[in-house]
């Protein structure tokens, strides 16, 4: 059984009430060995990428694909690949516009790529994660000297020390993440395969009733957010555009070269960049991890509603950030909003509907302050040779590569909020704050306390 470690990258919402030119090798990729360490203006250049010649090629078959893909996979991405095939992950189709997972790697090794990253570490990077999600990792990994040279000479400003070593907090979305790999294995690809392309981005079609209670609620998010959106002739489905900010290409192609064990890769980056984008209002910063943004007083990390939100855009069902823990304005623990049990059916509910539930838990001190929180996912419930209950979890920074268990005596009690699916909740339930009223007090909170 896994003991909950003391953790200090979350801190919850406390209410008040209870031109840089692209490469001058516009085509080929640097990066051919992933042990390969170089450092020049073309695998480090910072705001604009560039991108190799795209080739014209006709509708290829699942086996042209295959074997494309295969001529570009190492032993050990090779073996990723065989047990994906096996597990029929391949021609999984659960993305947003309907390709499969196979259609997706494939566009990844035929397509323009930005230049500096490796389509074949890229391509591994990918079946590694969709092959065992729990690796997925939030770890950033450290900035050599040189490295921070190099791309302080390219952008012409100086590199921030607080750059090189950083300690993360992008659990929220790296929880995301690994759900992505896990339950829609073809949509990560494909976010893989935009993020890492010519246009920088994906684009993503939601149902404007997932993003909040109403047509005006909905568009009342989207503007609040910042997002980059059109909305469809129906009014019923909006198109939103999720973009890494331009530090995420540094970190990606340093991640290509210099990533140690247990390090996120280069993919991770991407990924992680692009949604802590879209939580934050577009004000990321993934060279520091800081952030801006008008719904949080702290500069790293997301709260528990910019979470939501950016679930929703990603999987495009409609989630309630149930907070079950009442803090004071110090961060002191005065009580619960449910019983354990109840918070408990919460998540049981979520689970038997297909859906894992992100959790943020806090530790406490002698004093039941907040010292700190973390944000893990639940994916399973059984019960331990005594009858006791145990959830499944995944933590994306606990270096274990694999799925861990948790007592719910343990658990349950250190739970602050959970994104909980609508349809697991009845009237009767604990329900939140309306968005917003929620985004109101979080604007006055940060006015009284810039």
């Amino acid at each position: 059984m896994t003991k909950i470690q003391r953790i200090n990258n979350y801190k919850p919402y406390i209410s008040n009430n209870t031109k840089v030119d692209s490469p001058k090798t516009g085509a080929g990729i640097p990066f051919v060995q992933p042990e390969l360490k170089k450092v020049s203006a073309e695998n480090l250049q910072a705001y604009v990428p560039s991108f190799a010649k795209a080739s014209k090629n006709s509708a290829p078959t699942q086996k042209e694909q295959m074997k494309k893909i295969k001529s570009k996979l190492d032993s050990e991405a090779l073996k990723d690949f065989k047990e994906l095939q096996q597990k029929g992950i391949l021609l999984d189709n659960s993305s947003n516009d309907g390709s499969t997972v196979l259609d997706n790697l494939y566009k990844i090794v035929t397509e323009p790529r930005i230049v500096g990253l490796s389509d074949s570490l890229i391509l591994k990077e990918t079946l590694k994660a969709l092959n065992n999600p729990p690796s997925i990792t939030q770890k950033f990994g450290d900035i050599p000297d040189q490295v921070a040279n190099e791309i302080a000479k390219e952008t012409g400003t100086p590199f921030p020390e607080r750059a090189k070593n950083v300690v993360s907090s992008s659990c929220v979305v790296t929880s995301i993440e690994f759900n992505m790999a896990s339950q829609t294995p073809a949509e990560f690809a494909r976010f893989v395969q935009g993020l890492s392309g010519a246009d920088y981005s994906v684009t993503k079609n939601v149902k404007i009733s997932s993003l909040g209670d109403g047509m005006a609620s909905s568009l009342y998010m989207l503007r609040e957010f910042n997002t980059e959106h059109s909305i469809a002739n129906n009014w019923e489905d909006v198109t939103i555009k999720i973009q890494p900010d331009r530090n995420a290409i540094i970190r990606s192609r340093v991640q290509s070269s210099y990533k140690d064990p247990n390090e996120r890769s280069c993919v991770d980056v991407l990924i992680q960049s692009a949604l802590l984008n879209l939580g934050s209002q577009h004000t990321y910063d993934a060279l520091t991890d800081e952030r801006t943004g008008k719904f949080n007083n702290d500069k790293t990390g997301l709260t528990e509603f910019e979470k939501t939100f950016v679930e929703e855009v990603v999987f495009d069902k409609p989630k309630l950030s149930v907070v079950y823990q009442s803090l004071d304005q110090n961060g002191v623990l005065v009580g619960y909003n449910a019983e354990m049990e109840e918070v408990k059916q919460h998540i049981l509910k979520s689970l038997n509907l297909g859906q894992n539930v992100i959790i943020g838990y806090t530790q406490f001190d002698e004093n039941k302050k907040v010292l700190g929180g973390h944000e893990i996912t639940i994916v399973g419930y059984e019960q331990d040779a005594n009858g006791n209950g145990v959830f499944v979890c995944n933590d994306t920074d606990d270096d274990l590569n694999q799925l861990i268990k948790v007592s719910e005596t343990e658990l349950l009690p250190l739970i602050h909020h959970a994104g909980i699916s609508k349809e697991a909740l009845s009237e009767n339930d604990v329900v939140e704050v309306p968005w917003r009223v929620v985004l109101q007090q979080i604007q006055e909170l940060i006015k009284q306390n810039p």
